[in-house]
């Protein structure tokens, strides 16, 4: 990908490493957490997409919270702090006899999370050279894959159900031990480093910057439409099956694990086509994939054209999730960084909009209405990221006068 592994920095392995094993156990939960909520709880799909959505609401607000927390008190303090608060929300799934419950760690869920993955994203550029940081955000967005094509495969061949409590436990066990194994690890290679930021990340900052920026202002609202359409498809796709085509929803489990095993196949080349393009080229290809990919959902009759347009819509993902994090870091001023990352938080809005939208349309009009809004969202998507390219080019044509 551009980068060997042995390369990498200690910090960016066991980031890696963790994002792998992290997403086992989510691989395990995601294709049925929809349905195990509808099952457990008497909330409607249109409250159901918005609860999970909510949970990617709280996310933002904790990419924020984190992000100062490590100014505080340090990022590898909360890695780990987050690694163990996670692994107490996982094991409260298993109650699921208290439907409020359920739904209060359903939201705290995406927020005790979140406080891991801004430190864990920063890590990964702090510890690598610009020029090297797509082929390493390329292989954290590989490895969580390859933990997400062997997840559901596990559950398969353990015959685990949508309403089955197991998958939690097995999530609650690797994120107890890997926040265990963390923390054995910073302390063993004495890294330090990780707890000294250059500025304060706080939500005023990002706001301002948001602001500030017009560029940076324009991407992240592409980048909010796009996460409306792919920040919880797992959840769109879930339900969509559990209503319109329940005959079907064995093939759910089956799609995820082919999703993952597309990036793990074609990870590699698509990242070797990405080297050859601008990020906003990358975009563009990924969109327009999406668009066919989510077009076909609402077409297919039968696994094969269901598979087909996983496929598609997968490869789309290749080329734009990797592009998104690239294009934002070329307008990143180095000092400001952690700022700049926070801002992306924003995004996230697009996780709770996205869910309960498509749930919305799905009840009220069906499946093909549905999958044709989203695939206007991402169409629309694409415009502001080629604003912000033309409005960057703008800028920097004016600076050189």
């Amino acid at each position: 990908m551009g980068i060997a592994w042995k390369e990498l920095h200690p910090v960016v392995k066991i980031v890696l490493i963790g994002s792998l094993l992290m997403n086992i156990g989510n691989g395990m939960i995601v294709p049925y957490f929809a349905i195990y909520l509808g099952e457990h709880t008497n909330l409607s799909i249109t409250q159901i997409g918005f609860l999970i959505g909510t949970s990617s609401l709280a996310a933002m607000f904790g990419g924020f919270l984190g992000g100062s927390l490590s100014d505080l008190i340090g990022r590898k303090k909360v890695m780990i702090a987050s690694l163990f608060l996670s692994a107490c929300i996982l094991i409260g799934f298993t109650f699921h006899f208290f439907p409020i419950l359920l739904m209060l760690v359903t939201i705290f869920k995406g927020f005790s999370m979140s406080l891991f993955e801004p430190c864990a994203k920063a890590l990964l550029a702090d510890f690598t050279e610009s020029h090297k940081r797509l082929s390493v955000f390329s292989m954290k967005y590989f490895c969580g894959n390859v933990g997400f094509a062997i997840g559901p495969i596990i559950g398969t061949i353990w015959g685990l159900q949508a309403t089955s409590v197991v998958p939690f436990y097995i999530s609650f066990a690797i994120f107890l031990l890997f926040g265990m194994f963390l923390h054995l690890f910073f302390w063993k290679y004495k890294i330090t480093t990780i707890s000294e930021q250059k500025e304060k990340v706080t939500f005023r900052a990002s706001i301002k910057a948001v602001l500030s920026d017009k560029v940076l202002f324009l991407f992240l609202i592409g980048g909010l439409l796009a996460t409306t359409v792919h920040g919880q498809f797992s959840v769109t796709l879930s339900q969509y099956f559990n209503l319109d085509v329940k005959s079907a929803l064995s093939y759910l489990g089956v799609l995820w694990s082919a999703h993952s095993a597309v990036i793990i196949l074609l990870s590699v080349p698509v990242v070797r086509m990405m080297e050859r393009r601008t990020p906003l080229q990358s975009i563009i290809i990924g969109k327009s994939l999406f668009i066919v990919g989510i077009i076909g959902f609402g077409f297919s009759m039968n696994f094969p054209t269901f598979l087909l347009s996983m496929i598609i819509f997968t490869i789309g993902e290749i080329f734009l999730i990797p592009a998104e994090y690239a294009i934002i870091d070329e307008i990143t001023p180095e000092h400001i960084r952690g700022t700049y990352y926070g801002a992306v938080s924003f995004t996230s809005l697009g996780s709770f909009i996205g869910p309960g939208l498509s749930g919305l349309f799905l009840t009220m009009f069906n499946g093909m209405i549905m999958f044709l809004f989203l695939a206007i969202i991402a169409l629309m998507s694409i415009a502001f990221y080629v604003w912000g390219i033309r409005v960057k080019g703008e800028r920097s044509t004016n600076m050189i006068q």
